[in-house]
């Protein structure tokens, strides 16, 4: 009889034993052998693929780990008690001690004992491939190998026992794991009790064999049809079509049914554990690549997994965009293509380490983890198991928040292991110390398109009829492939032109509820911060369409935030920017902005996923072009937030009383032809905090405004025809009112001394010239004050006042000023001295610090709030400085009050400033650098030069545009000095010359500009320089610089320059002749040769 540890694989003759001299079983070549496996007579067939145990009550379905589990951790306990048996009749063959009781303890987790009188019943086979090394022996030894079937079955004792009681994994030491077993004494009849125990074993062993075989067989059927099944919903998903939540919960239990079932035959059979490392680290399903972007983005990471020096990669980009389809790419390039071990990990959207852990150590094939609970020892674990691999690549999918690699067990600082984490988060990726980040980008138009197509239908066409609303369709997705996907999907089949154009409608309207969504709520969810939320769903409200996005600001949407409270009300003004800035930053970095596109671009499915966060508490329908202002019907009681901007409403009539309790914000602005609000319509507006009327035609506000007293902002910017505002004394709570560019509006509304809680005021562009006196010392509160005229007094009563636009009469009303803002730490302001001239009047959107001065003889680059000589203090932080009509000055500054006293110093504008000769005079300090970017000088007749000297450059590395007009007496722009005949321009971009009739040249020597983007000239007849260096071709020929854009400037000045090269002029008129660029310009140049002057 042929031992089955001995049978050759596949071989036909082997023999198979079936008990004491029992026939043999014939193998088929080819089959395994399906002999009844006594495990699987224990069950009762029933219906659905079902059978009854007939040691339990309950009824469980084929295949159940648990169950199997069980069983096998009786067999363990059986085969222990074999091995017992057989150390102790060795031990007793070695001591020649034939007598004495066995003292082979049984571990306290086997559920029986096993007696003499039980030795001779059968037992399992389990621990036949096992032979003990000798007494004290620490561990069990595996026979020499063979071709059997189970040659490389895993120790039974690795196997976690259930529990009878309750079910659940034993968590002791397994008894095999023992590190002494201790040597028994032998007695009569041990020789006999392992010779029955031995043949009980080998008559077993083929039973064991063939019926473990075959039910591997019926699972390995079932886990493929399972997998199929799987992966047939997930591509159907990922393409975007539906089904019901039971189903795909149906597939993923099944899935992780089987996945614990080959982990439990890993350990019998090799073929079960390929099933097993193939459920745990299967290669993704991928979909086509589309554009060249996509596959350039897999390229990049596939470069960079082979760089010795990157052990972690990020790739972020906003939901929806493909990182995971790209990611896929990935694995499955490195898995089949090049044969590496690589495991994806789809990381817990519940993150913990502890989940990590375990999703990570089931994707590497590290089974017994689950059995440790502290996590340190965990973190051990699994680094030891991944540091052994053979320079791993793990692939983190979806990560939503940082953690430190060690803690989890990832040796990414050995360098033997990559890590990959995809996530939506760009600070995710910074705090994991990603070396490379890599973004994931929208897809163009063209690729777009060619998805929807693909999506779409199989011939990759639509009806001609249709195409133009399927591609506005695919505009509205703007390259998300997510959303193009479902689109797509959604249209199938729809061939009526009519539903198409529905379809668009609802889109646009953002009345359609998209699986896409609920994709990106998540990155809105995880933004964590409610405060963050908050104010990103106000951006979407407020700045969501392209429209208002046009017309606003980073600084108009953080005012904004400001007046609904949005950041809290107790900071400084400055300290609530900053706040706002960083809010704007995180979300941002979340990828829920663009600004690569516009600095608060949002996707209009991201904008569609916010108002379905917000659909049952706000209207919002602005930009649509509604005539009218909603019924009343759909005002309800439960309105929180109202927006209506960007529309043609005309007029809000009697009749319309919405009675809406909780409405805290009404939002009307941009209604350009909105000219009257009755009387009733405020009437139930009780609890209105934000009303913004901006932008209309209105001419009165009711005096129903009056009643609102809870309202703290009233915004009416650029009401142009506004006349009249009601009594606001009964607006304790008003913290801001905005009524810049009303234009119309020449008397400030009365009760402004009983508003002690407003904090802003704008009447810059209005008629009002001044607050009556005595009214802004009652202002106590106030950060933001912007007013044509401030008397003599009245800066020194603003304690509070952080940003100040307005202007003074006289000096000392001008250094009191500048004095408050010092002693406030002010960063934004705008002060003139002299009268309110809208020539010279600066707002804040142009530069944060700006200060003009008028007709007065002397300035100083300092500022301690005192001076009675007549003099104008500057203020160290000024960073925009305009002088006009200062008939005495001769000089600005002198060159130590450019570089120490001003170091903020950005721009210098001089007007008319008859008797100035120079800016600064004398040279420079050596080593000192200016920060000044614009020159700008005008009708100053005395002056023959803008900056002294060549060396002077060497002190101005930022200037990037000078401008020179109507200067009579202007020789040359940069003067000379010895030994220095060159001028180098390193960053000028602009350079613009007018009516300059005695002008010769820009520089005496010669010059070269490589920066330069526009030149014009006009009106210089004497100027016979430019400051261009043409390079040259390889044919010696000259070419336009390539920063160069475009020159403006007449022909007759044109024909009569000179040039270094006989062939320049001829060069650069060949490219206007020819109308397009020379292919090796970075962008076109325009050569614009006028015949008369400009306008």
């Amino acid at each position: 009889m042929t031992d089955p540890r001995n049978a050759e694989e596949g071989e036909p003759d082997a023999e198979v034993p079936r008990g004491e001299g029992g026939p043999v079983t014939e193998v088929p070549q080819g089959e395994m052998p399906s002999s009844t496996d006594p495990f699987l007579e224990l069950f009762e067939e029933k219906p659905n693929d079902k059978r009854k145990r007939s040691f339990c009550a309950d009824e469980s379905p084929v295949g159940d780990s648990k169950r199997i589990k069980v069983c096998f951790a009786g067999v363990r306990s059986e085969a222990l008690e074999a091995l017992k048996g057989e150390r102790a009749l060795e031990s007793s063959n070695r001591q020649g001690n034939d007598e004495g009781p066995s003292n082979l303890a049984q571990g306290s987790h086997q559920p029986g004992t096993a007696s003499n009188e039980d030795s001779s019943r059968e037992t399992s086979i389990a621990a036949m491939p096992y032979l003990s090394s000798g007494a004290g022996s620490s561990a069990f030894l595996p026979l020499t190998e063979t071709n059997s079937p189970n040659q490389s079955l895993a120790a039974l004792t690795d196997l976690p026992r259930l529990k009878a009681e309750e079910g659940e994994p034993n968590t002791e030491l397994p008894h095999g794991a023992r590190t002494h077993v201790a040597p028994a004494v032998s007695r009569p009849g041990t020789h006999r009790l392992a010779d029955t125990t031995m043949t009980s074993l080998k008559r077993n062993l083929g039973e064991l064999i063939s019926s473990r075989l075959a039910a591997m067989n019926k699972l390995k059927s079932k886990w493929r049809r399972i997998e199929e099944e799987y992966w047939r919903v997930a591509r159907a998903i990922e393409e975007g079509i539906s089904f019901p939540p039971e189903k795909v919960a149906e597939v993923e239990e099944l899935s992780k049914g089987i996945e614990e079932i080959c982990l439990v035959l890993g350990r019998f059979w090799p073929e079960g554990k390929a099933l097993a490392s193939r459920s745990k680290t299967y290669p993704s399903a991928t979909v086509e690549l589309l554009g060249k972007e996509a596959r350039r983005k897999v390229h990049e990471i596939l470069f960079y997994l082979m760089e010795d020096d990157v052990s972690i990669i990020g790739v972020y980009g906003m939901g929806g965009v493909g990182k995971t389809a790209i990611l896929r790419h990935v694995y499955n390039t490195l898995h089949e293509g090049l044969a590496l071990d690589v495991f994806w990990v789809a990381v817990p959207q519940d993150f913990s380490v502890y989940a990590l852990q375990e999703e990570i150590a089931s994707a590497v094939g590290l089974v017994n983890l689950s059995n440790e609970k502290d996590m340190k020892r965990r973190a051990d674990l699994l680094y030891g198991h991944l540091n052994v691999k053979n320079g791993p690549v793990l692939i983190l999918d979806g990560l939503w928040m940082h953690f430190e690699a060690k803690d989890v067990g990832i040796p990414v600082e050995t360098g033997n292991v990559k890590l990959v984490v995809t996530t939506r988060s760009l600070d995710v990726c910074s705090m994991m110390q990603c070396q490379k980040q890599i973004k994931i980008e929208l897809l163009d138009m063209e690729d777009s398109w060619e998805l929807f197509l693909k999506m779409l239908c199989f011939a990759g066409e639509v009806p001609k009829e249709v195409e133009q609303i399927a591609r506005s369709l695919v505009d509205r997705c703007y390259g998300l492939p997510l959303g193009i996907i479902e689109i797509a999907s959604r249209m199938k089949g729809i061939e009526k032109v009519h539903e198409w154009r529905g379809m668009l409608g609802k889109l646009e309207d953002s009345r359609m509820e998209l699986d896409v969504f609920k994709s990106l709520q998540l990155s809105y969810w995880k933004l964590g911060d409610d405060q963050v939320r908050r104010c990103f769903l106000h951006l979407v409200l407020c700045f969501g369409q392209e429209e208002a996005l046009l017309a606003g600001s980073r600084v108009d949407l953080i005012e904004s935030f400001i007046d609904e409270g949005l950041l809290g009300g107790s900071a400084t003004r400055q300290g609530l920017h900053d706040l706002g800035n960083t809010i704007l930053d995180k979300i941002r970095r979340a990828c829920l902005l663009d600004p690569e596109r516009n600095d608060l671009y949002l996707h209009p499915l991201t904008r569609g996923m916010a108002l379905d966060i917000v659909r049952t508490t706000h209207i919002v329908k602005d930009h649509m072009g509604l005539k009218e202002i909603p019924e009343e019907v759909f005002w309800r009681d439960c309105l929180e937030k109202v927006f209506l901007q960007g529309n043609k409403i005309e007029e809000i009539p009697e009749g319309i009383s919405p009675n809406c309790p909780k409405l805290t914000g009404l939002y009307l602005s941009a209604n350009v032809v909105l000219g009257f609000i009755h009387e009733t319509f405020f009437r139930h507006l009780k609890g209105l905090t934000v009303l913004d009327l901006s932008e209309t035609q209105i001419t009165e506000l009711p005096d129903s405004i009056s009643q609102l007293e809870s309202l703290e902002a009233l915004l009416l910017r650029n009401c142009v025809e506004l006349r009249f505002i009601p009594y606001v004394g009964k607006l304790g709570c008003l913290r801001k009112l905005d009524l810049q560019g009303c234009e119309s509006l020449e008397e400030a509304p009365e009760g402004m001394e009983m508003l002690v809680n407003l904090r802003y005021l704008d009447l810059d562009g209005t008629g009002i010239e001044t607050l009556s006196e005595g009214v802004l010392g009652k202002l106590v509160s106030l950060q933001y004050l912007a007013i044509k005229m401030l008397r003599a007094g009245e800066g020194v009563k603003l304690t509070e006042v952080e940003a100040l636009i307005c202007s003074v009469a006289n000096v000392e009303t001008f250094n009191a000023c500048l004095g408050t803002l010092e002693r406030n730490s002010s960063r934004r302001y705008s002060l003139a001295v002299g009268p309110p001239d809208k020539h010279f009047f600066c707002s804040l959107d142009e530069t944060e610090r700006y200060i003009h001065i008028d007709s007065c003889d002397h300035i100083a680059a300092s500022a301690d709030g005192t001076s009675g000589d007549g003099c104008a203090l500057l203020p160290k932080s000024v960073q925009s400085l305009e002088l006009s009509r200062c008939h005495k000055m001769k000089r600005l500054m002198e060159p130590e009050g450019l570089t120490t006293s001003l170091p903020n110093l950005q721009e210098i504008r001089i007007y008319s400033c008859e008797k100035v000769e120079e800016i600064i005079c004398g040279p420079l300090p050596r080593g000192v650098t200016c920060g000044l970017t614009y020159i700008g000088i005008e009708a100053c007749n005395n002056m023959k030069r803008v900056l002294l000297t060549q060396d002077m450059l060497l002190h101005l590395p930022f200037l990037h545009e000078i401008s020179v007009s109507d200067c009579k007496g202007m020789e040359v722009i940069i003067g000379t000095v010895a030994k220095m005949t060159h001028c180098c321009f390193p960053k000028l971009r602009k350079l613009a010359l007018r009516n300059l009739p005695e002008l010769k040249s820009v520089c005496d020597g010669t010059t070269s500009c490589d920066s330069l983007e526009w030149i014009s000239i006009d009106n210089c007849p004497k100027v016979k320089r430019i400051p261009l260096q043409l390079p040259l071709h390889d044919n010696g020929l000259p070419s336009p610089p390539p920063s160069l854009r475009q020159i403006r400037i007449n022909r007759q000045t044109w024909e009569s320059l000179e040039w270094d090269h006989p062939l320049a002029r001829s060069s650069l008129e060949l490219v206007k002749f020819l109308g397009k660029s020379p292919t090796k310009f970075a962008a076109p140049f325009i050569l614009s040769i006028s015949l008369g002057p400009y306008p």
